[in-house]
């Protein structure tokens, strides 16, 4: 990818992502097509952000990295095995939040134990009305360890 087109692809990220800091333009950008809807962005290597039908979604690996941060909720252990298999996150489950989010913010969910990401979702309240909640559907999934863009990413080295 040409420096103005990583420059074009950073600045898209940016403004999508509401990104706190710039990428870095000078850094190997490259783009790989996971399937008919899905591209990945990957910077140094590493894949920075999917896009899927046209959305932008920070990619789990890079949430891990600290490449990407965005607000957090953290969930108690009892949520894991839900979220990991596709589970939207629901107010129970929830232990706290760090960040300011409205509604429809991308957010990453992680383990109250080791504060790992889990997932990157969509905030469906905000988390001003979080503090009230004590059952509903807080966060909708969108990529979560072991789904199909994870494994995709893993079988193209990515990961």
């Amino acid at each position: 990818m040409s420096k103005s087109e990583a420059k074009e692809v950073a600045l898209t990220i940016e403004k999508a992502l509401r990104l706190k800091r710039s990428l870095d333009v000078k850094s190997k950008w490259e783009v790989v097509k996971l399937g008919k809807n899905e591209v990945v962005y990957v910077l140094d290597g590493k894949p920075l952000v999917v896009e899927v039908s046209g959305k932008l979604i920070p990619s789990i690996k890079a949430l891990m990295d600290g490449a990407i941060e965005l607000p957090k909720v953290v969930v108690d252990v009892g949520a894991v095995k839900h979220i990991v298999n596709g589970a939207d996150v629901m107010a129970p489950g929830i232990v706290r939040a760090e960040g300011d989010f409205a509604r429809g913010d991308l957010v990453v969910v992680v383990d109250e134990r080791r504060e790992r990401p889990l997932c990157v979702g969509v905030a469906l309240v905000d988390k001003s009305e979080l503090a009230s909640m004590s059952r509903g559907k807080v966060i909708e999934n969108l990529h979560y360890v072991g789904d199909k863009i994870w494994n995709k990413l893993r079988g193209a080295g990515l990961i």
